[in-house]
């Protein structure tokens, strides 16, 4: 996915050829154009290239690196063509390429954090929803649960009244038995006739 960066050793004491210089330039333009290809990505991501990715940091110390260090080139051509030894307009051409490469990464580096910022607003937000339909469910369940008790204690109220007229009918029962000292002989009479008529 990354493209092979090629190191260039910038000499501090003295002033490279003016042909070294155009090499070198050349070639870390070439590398901030490919890693900036690839940073663009996170401007709008994808399923598989989130803006958090650590890929993402990593490319923007990358391109922090290619930019100062074609800022020292550039220094080092515009020392050159002090000396008469270079193209003032191949200076400024490239000038002008590193002004724009500059803007391009702030721009692009300020959509990246705006990018992340969104995704991150909308995670809180989906688990916000989600955390709202739990709490729905809960409270139907509770709602649920409330409207079974209220059955069940309702139909144990209507058991125990039940239960109060059956005691209150079988106590009027014995009540008139005792009453009536031959009911009982009576009832096994009639009982013991029926069972002679099925005979």
């Amino acid at each position: 996915m990354n493209a092979e960066s090629v190191t260039i050793e910038l000499p501090s004491a003295s002033i490279r050829p003016w042909d070294q210089l155009l090499h070198d330039v050349r070639e870390l333009e070439q590398q901030f154009d490919t890693q900036i290809a690839l940073y663009m990505q996170y401007v709008r991501p994808t399923h598989n290239q989130p803006s958090n990715d650590p890929q993402c940091t990593h490319l923007e110390s990358k391109l922090q690196t290619i930019l100062d260090d074609l800022q020292s080139v550039i220094s080092e051509m515009t020392e050159t063509v002090h000396t008469n030894r270079g193209s003032r307009r191949v200076l400024e051409r490239h000038q002008s390429m590193f002004h724009d490469y500059e803007r391009e990464f702030q721009r692009y580096k300020q959509n990246v954090r705006a990018t992340a910022k969104r995704t991150e607003l909308n995670g809180a937000e989906v688990e916000r929803d989600r955390m709202v339909e739990e709490r729905g469910r809960i409270d139907q369940a509770h709602t649920d649960i409330d409207m079974v008790l209220e059955n069940a204690f309702a139909v144990h109220g209507e058991l125990t009244q039940q239960r109060s007229v059956i005691g209150g009918a079988t106590a009027k029962l014995v009540d008139v038995s005792e009453r009536i000292p031959g009911i009982n002989m009576l009832l096994g009479r009639i009982r013991s006739r029926k069972r002679r008529e099925k005979v």
